[in-house]
């Protein structure tokens, strides 16, 4: 991607974009529900991510490294908004439209972490860690 500079670079941009996008993901009602969702999904995010970068994922570059260890605006702001629109697109969808949707939003998110993980400084895996891993657990949580 061009070095540290780029990716935080980057990693700004994405902390703006969802900033941003927050108050249009949350103009949705029932909007308490969708709070609750988020919430949830951050703070999941945050003990769980502390675990996993202790065992198998670190983060190179990430925003704030001396303060967080883990990925601070992944796992507070763009994972769970993810998890909002994902819950809103699906919230009155039947069982096979709802894991349509899961694949198509699981797919992506794969993709762009194995694609992170090859060519950037934003995320390496270790202890046996693979692509099939990270598509599991956002099958799994989202």
């Amino acid at each position: 991607m061009g070095g540290k500079k780029n990716e935080r670079k980057f990693l700004y941009g994405l902390l703006i974009f969802s900033i941003g996008i927050l108050p249009v993901i949350f103009k949705r009602p029932p909007k308490k529900d969708w709070l609750l969702v988020y919430i949830f999904n951050a703070i999941t995010n945050i003990i769980l991510d502390k675990w996993v970068t202790m065992n198998f994922i670190s983060y190179p570059t990430r925003l704030l490294p001396k303060i967080f260890k883990i990925h601070i605006l992944y796992d507070a702001l763009l994972y769970p908004m993810v998890t909002v629109i994902y819950n809103q697109l699906t919230s009155k969808d039947k069982p096979i439209a709802i894991v349509y949707k899961l694949l198509f939003f699981s797919v992506p998110l794969t993709i762009f972490e194995f694609w992170a993980e090859r060519k950037t400084g934003l995320i390496k895996w270790s202890n046996g860690w693979r692509w099939y891993h990270t598509f599991e657990c956002f099958v799994k949580s989202i």
